[in-house]
């Protein structure tokens, strides 16, 4: 019951009283719809968790996790997995040594990403999820992951807010999978603008860009690559590092 009530009280927060009802009107006709035409289909193991062994498909709305009664959940995006070969194309298209840089993904659920970055030597991979309950999958799948498969350094998921994360002295690949709105985003790129004016460098794969106008109203970042749905940012002159 409890559950059930703190759903409620964050839907009523996000969407107020008239998008309450609405929404409420639109989950009972759903229902019904699929109640009605309701086929059972067997389960299918995600490609990715079937070859690794992990648990990162799924998705989640941010009123079923724990997180839901934070501040900042209001903001906050459902969890979705990010496609294994998108990522991997963003990452091949950052022309940089990893060694030098720090990878951050910026609201990282289950940690799926995080695994794929750490294919590459970089400095350290780190996730930000606020809601515990995704934190703690990441951990595990984290331990589940084949080692041999590791070669960046510490790969780590960290349970925090990622609008007060301190980040580490280090040139920095930040991660967004759209994980939050323009509240929350916007005092992120506020520390990244400030920790790029220390004189690191910082690159930002930018999946599903809603909120792009973030970026660029801080005139410090140029588009390094752009396709439909992916927006990949640079701080610096395009050079190698």
């Amino acid at each position: 019951m409890s559950k059930w009530i703190s759903q409620l009280r964050y839907a009523w927060r996000r969407h107020g009283p008239s998008g309450f009802i609405k929404l409420a009107v639109d989950n009972v006709v759903y229902s019904l719809q699929r109640g009605a035409a309701r086929v059972v289909m067997p389960p299918q193991l995600d490609p990715f968790d079937e070859e690794y062994g992990t648990d990162t498909d799924g998705i989640r709305e941010i009123r079923t996790l724990d997180a839901a009664a934070l501040p900042n959940a209001c903001y906050a995006v459902r969890y979705g997995p990010s496609g294994e070969q998108g990522v991997r194309a963003s990452l091949g298209k950052l022309n940089i040594n990893p060694s030098n840089f720090t990878f951050i993904d910026f609201g990282s659920g289950k940690g799926r990403v995080l695994l794929i970055a750490a294919g590459l030597p970089f400095r350290a991979v780190v996730g930000i999820e606020f809601s515990r309950e995704l934190h703690e999958i990441a951990v595990q799948n984290i331990s589940r992951f084949p080692q041999h498969l590791i070669s960046a350094g510490a790969v780590t998921s960290r349970c925090e807010d990622a609008a007060s994360f301190p980040l580490p002295p280090s040139n920095l690949v930040c991660y967004f999978h759209n994980p939050f709105g323009p509240p929350v985003l916007s005092e992120v790129v506020t520390r990244l603008v400030a920790h790029h004016d220390s004189g690191y460098r910082i690159l930002v794969i930018y999946l599903d860009p809603r909120h792009r106008e973030v970026f660029e109203r801080t005139s410090k970042f140029a588009i390094l690559d752009e396709t439909l749905n992916t927006l990949v940012l640079t701080t610096t002159p395009l050079v190698a590092f």
